[in-house]
């Protein structure tokens, strides 16, 4: 049997295999009507055509924008890998990607591209913190768009985020599960909706162990650590607040941090007061960096399926760009609690 080639089906059709090619690539220069002639034939011919491109017939550029805040550039780490996932779908369904950094200090109509403005792309996925009016936009322009672990909570915009809440309620568990009972969580539960539901997992895991054990458990908050679309920051409370809930007359005997970076700054300060991690103070981190299984002690965390969360923002934003109207989905991706060496059982620290 012949094997079926771009240069088979183009001799078949008599156009040039050039056409062929940009026809089943989806090429915005091919008009409609063509690529939908060419894909027929390819078809009925044997050759295998990607379906699930075929089926986006909205796309007018075969170009996706992804925005993000220009502060994400210096936490390459984890939405580099976002940003993988992000690219290896978008390959699947042969569309490109335009990354475009957003500077917050310009307005929402200064900031964002003119690829968006001018409609050179067919939709967007927007990671992170942007400022609400920067939303309203492309809301207002009609322009198809999904969010990406974002601070906004809208029912009306497709979103797609890990289930921090869940991720935190095990690492808490896993602690209390080991014999602490004076626990921590260290972050700035205020400056974004991932932290929030981490400490809301926290703070759950401690009221669901105590009522199912009948055994005291508490919590304590520490401030001082918190993430916004300009970046991480960390107060000058945190060294304090860590000392005296480390060091006085009850003191914690393990740590759930709000993300790696947070786990890393509570260790540096532990090391200046003397503590070791995990002799005297039991620490957890969320969000699974590299450098979690390299440091000594191996970081225990929860891992985010920071891949998985961009091909999923992708499948979501082209099924709204073919069905503008759809039902919004939230995705929450599930977390995995990613056991190393830094937790230890109370006992072993007394």
């Amino acid at each position: 049997m012949k094997k079926v080639t771009l240069q088979v089906i183009a001799d078949e059709l008599n156009v040039s295999k050039a056409l062929v090619s940009k026809a089943l690539s989806n090429d915005p220069s091919v008009n409609d009507l063509t690529k939908e002639n060419i894909w027929k034939k390819a078809e009925e011919m044997g050759y295998r055509v990607k379906l699930a491109r075929m089926k986006f017939s909205a796309a007018q550029t075969g170009n996706i924008a992804v925005l993000m805040p220009r502060a994400y550039l210096d936490d390459i780490e984890y939405w580099g890998k976002v940003l993988q996932g992000i690219e290896s779908e978008l390959n699947q369904h042969k569309f490109s990607m335009i990354l475009s950094s957003i500077d917050l200090t310009l307005t929402s109509k200064e900031a964002l591209p003119t690829s968006i403005l001018e409609k050179k792309v067919d939709g967007a996925i927007v990671m992170g913190h942007l400022p609400e009016s920067y939303i309203e936009l492309l809301k207002d322009n009609h322009f198809p768009f999904v969010m990406l672990d974002a601070n906004l909570m809208d029912p009306t915009i497709d979103h797609i985020l890990a289930n921090n809440y869940l991720g935190a309620y095990r690492a808490t568990t896993h602690l209390l599960e080991n014999g602490h009972r004076r626990l921590g969580f260290v972050g700035d539960k205020n400056t974004s909706w991932s932290f929030r539901e981490r400490h809301r997992g926290f703070q759950e895991a401690i009221e669901d162990f105590a009522r199912k054990q009948a055994e005291p458990a508490e919590g304590a908050v520490i401030p001082g650590i918190g993430v916004s679309g300009t970046g991480m920051y960390v107060s000058s409370e945190l060294p304090e607040s860590l000392e005296k809930e480390l060091t006085g007359s009850q003191p914690l005997t393990s740590l759930f941090c709000a993300n790696d970076l947070t786990a890393f700054e509570v260790l540096s300060v532990m090391d200046r007061l003397g503590l070791r991690c995990p002799d005297d103070v039991s620490v957890v981190g969320f969000d699974d960096l590299t450098l979690c299984e390299m440091m000594q002690p191996k970081l225990t965390t929860v891992r985010v399926p920071k891949a998985d969360i961009g091909i999923r923002a992708v499948q979501v934003l082209l099924r709204r760009i073919e069905n503008p109207e759809i039902t919004p989905e939230h995705v929450l991706l599930s977390t995995q609690l990613i056991q190393r060496a830094s937790v230890v059982k109370a006992s072993l620290q007394e």
